[in-house]
């Protein structure tokens, strides 16, 4: 009996544990972009606001992380096939701001790269990359961790519908 007992102790605790892991890993995390401390690479401040009344992707990754990077270049694709909808492609990172300078210098302005003053994990974000996509209006219409096939013409139909 106790031994019953005991078996379903540890099957309710790995049940509670495997919940939180999945919701903080699997799960993008609500953001506020108001309150976002963020610099561009010269080191002054910016606003997401300046980006109001128009479509923004933000792409929160790692320059450690090997998605995130073969990612980029399929981000700044991304921006050129939806021109047209004046899509604003920001990718975010929490790393010292030489490592990203690098990066910026690959891409050009095909690719609006931040620095964020607050590691991502004080912002609850814990996988990378972890994307947002927000309508003009300043709605987040999209949402997802891990990378989306971002060459897709499904893809990239899906989030034109979202951001018109």
């Amino acid at each position: 009996m106790k031994e019953n007992r005991l078996k379903v102790i540890v099957l309710i605790a790995a049940m509670i544990i495997g919940a939180f892991f999945y919701k903080r890993y699997n799960i993008p995390p609500s953001i506020e972009l108001p309150v976002m401390e963020l610099t561009d690479l010269q080191g002054h401040k910016v606003s997401l606001q300046s980006y109001a009344g128009h479509p923004l992707f933000l792409d929160f990754f790692a320059t450690w992380c090997g998605p995130c990077i073969r990612e980029l270049p399929e981000l700044a694709d991304l921006k050129a096939k939806l021109a047209d909808q004046h899509l604003q492609m920001v990718c975010i990172c929490d790393e010292p701001i030489e490592k990203l300078q690098a990066i910026q210098e690959h891409f050009g302005d095909n690719l609006i790269i931040l620095h964020s003053e607050k590691s991502f994990h004080d912002i609850g974000i814990y996988t990378y990359p972890t994307n947002y996509i927000f309508n003009a209006q300043g709605q987040k219409v999209y949402s997802r961790v891990n990378p989306d096939e971002w060459e897709s013409a499904i893809v990239i139909n899906k989030i034109r519908k979202l951001i018109e």
